[in-house]
């Protein structure tokens, strides 16, 4: 794992850094919960190609509700590490190897074992949460992914919401699941490189 930790996450620098770079936020688009090619799969390799060709990142719209979070980031990683008695560590991406060719850009690792992902729900989501006894399934690839490419032995998924509750789900490797990822996300690296050996800038 190769660790950048010099550049902000959000900044123009950060985006440059993820350029044709496969992340561990898109892997829902890449593969299922069940390791089959995922649906909107053609749609993410025509980003990434769109990227290659351009040399430009593709927009991505951001809602209100995505802009909440990423505002409350801070407070609710400070409310993780006051509960926990840890420090979170701070980082802007992480890429699996030497090539970087995929990576992750993690809300904190935890020590040397362990990562930090938070999700700002409004307040009925977060009841829910609470009451359902919450898992995050509908974060596992991204999650998956970044236990596969930091090698971590654990990652603490936390919904935040300000004024209720946190809820804190630890995720630990699914080796089955992280086996058809590494498949797919080489398939799909190859067909990159296709396209890059034929639309050389």
């Amino acid at each position: 794992m190769i660790v950048i930790r010099d550049i902000e996450q959000g900044s123009l620098e950060w985006h440059d850094l993820r350029l044709e770079v496969l992340s561990s936020s898109r892997f829902k688009d890449l593969i299922t919960t069940k390791g089959a090619p995922s649906a909107s799969r053609k749609k993410y390799k025509n980003e990434l190609i769109n990227e290659i060709i351009t040399g430009e990142r593709v927009e991505s719209y951001k809602s209100k509700d995505m802009q909440r979070g990423n505002d409350r980031e801070h407070e609710s990683r400070e409310a993780y590490e006051f509960a926990h008695s840890v420090t979170v560590e701070q980082v802007a991406f992480c890429f699996y190897d030497e090539t970087k060719t995929f990576g992750c850009s993690p809300d904190g690792l935890v020590g040397e074992d362990g990562g930090f992902e938070t999700k700002d729900a409004l307040p009925h989501i977060q009841i829910e949460r609470i009451e359902n006894d919450w898992k995050g399934t509908e974060h596992f690839q991204q999650v998956q992914g970044s236990l596969y490419i930091t090698g971590r032995k654990w990652w603490d998924l936390q919904s935040y919401c300000r004024g209720l509750p946190i809820v804190t789900v630890r995720i630990f490797p699914d080796e089955k699941f992280i086996r058809a990822l590494s498949i797919e996300i080489r398939l799909l690296i190859n067909e990159l490189n296709q396209i890059k050996e034929r639309y050389k800038r």
